[in-house]
């Protein structure tokens, strides 16, 4: 199911957004749309740009697709609407029909470098890498002074093991953009990728800094943290991810193990059993839960006994 973002890239699915914090995601690129006013709709008697903003976050597709449709109507010079149906249709697997409508918008508005990327990541999805770092390519040239295609760019250079040339990159995008959450994150697996656990953790939180909505970046801190010893720090990682994305059940199971091991042990089984009702593997929460109640157990008996 796609996710509406207010910028920050969603690193889950090849496409792009250019504005600020996303929702969680867990890969490394991202599904996007424009959360933005539709300019030039003002006036008009129905603002069906933001009718289908509103439809797709309520996740009523077929609506937003229809109020989409009529936003180009009403504004065909808007790439913004354009771009938003493109992104629904490739995250459908519609992946020629939004291919058209990208080509179609990067022809009449160079410069609109979200359509750039997402046809990279087309091209990247297809088998062709040297076509879609072309592509990665004219979306950087698009948005010279944008910090937002250089990060995406350097995440396609992490996928191709082109570590060294992803990390200058993404210090270049820092340079343009001190708060690009989606740098620090990259720079967080490139520093993680080079065994550096403290260098890596730094990297995370900066990114968590400027989009405290990012699942992956917690995870990945959270992960770091224990490696390091210090698991109350991994505990409020994981404790504000599940904030973010309810949905967490893996995490949930992961939280519910570190409680354990600190000895909260009725938090420990909350963890434990939430993570079962949201799609962690039953057979482990069950076995974390015998554990759990085990060392209830004990310390009932060992409070009768007292």
């Amino acid at each position: 199911m796609p996710r509406i973002i207010d910028g920050y890239p969603d690193r889950k699915k090849l496409m792009y957004s250019p504005f600020a914090p996303s929702r969680p995601a867990r890969a490394f690129l991202l599904t996007a749309l424009f959360l933005i006013a539709c300019s030039g709709c003002a006036t008009a008697k129905v603002n069906h740009y933001n009718r289908a903003v509103e439809y797709y976050q309520r996740d009523r597709i077929p609506e937003a697709v229809g109020e989409y449709r009529q936003a180009i109507n009403q504004n065909p010079n808007d790439p913004k609407p354009q771009f938003n149906l493109a992104v629904i249709y490739q995250d459908q697997g519609r992946v020629d029909e939004a291919a058209k409508i990208y080509q179609s918008i990067v022809a009449k508005h160079p410069n609109f470098a979200p359509a750039w990327v997402n046809l990279a990541s087309i091209r990247e999805k297809s088998g062709d890498p040297e076509g879609a770092e072309k592509l990665y390519k004219r979306a950087v040239e698009a948005e010279r002074d944008d910090a937002s295609p250089l990060s995406q760019y350097g995440f396609f250079l992490l996928r191709r093991d082109r570590t060294g040339e992803a990390e200058s990159v993404f210090k270049e995008a820092l340079k343009r953009d001190r708060t690009c959450a989606n740098a620090y994150f990259g720079l967080g697996e490139v520093t993680a990728k080079n065994g550096d656990r403290t260098g890596a953790l730094r990297d995370y939180e900066n990114a968590l800094r400027y989009n405290p909505s990012d699942i992956q970046a917690h995870v990945k801190a959270a992960e770091l943290a224990v490696e390091m010893g210090d698991r109350p720090k991994a505990i409020a990682l994981l404790k504000r991810a599940i904030e973010s994305d309810p949905g967490l059940g893996e995490e949930s199971l992961a939280l519910g193990k570190l409680l354990r091991e600190e000895g909260m042990l009725k938090e420990a089984e909350r963890a434990v059993e939430y993570a079962g009702a949201n799609g962690a593997p039953r057979e482990e929460c069950d076995r974390e839960l015998a554990i759990i109640y085990r060392r209830l157990a004990e310390e009932t008996s060992q409070s009768s006994g007292s």
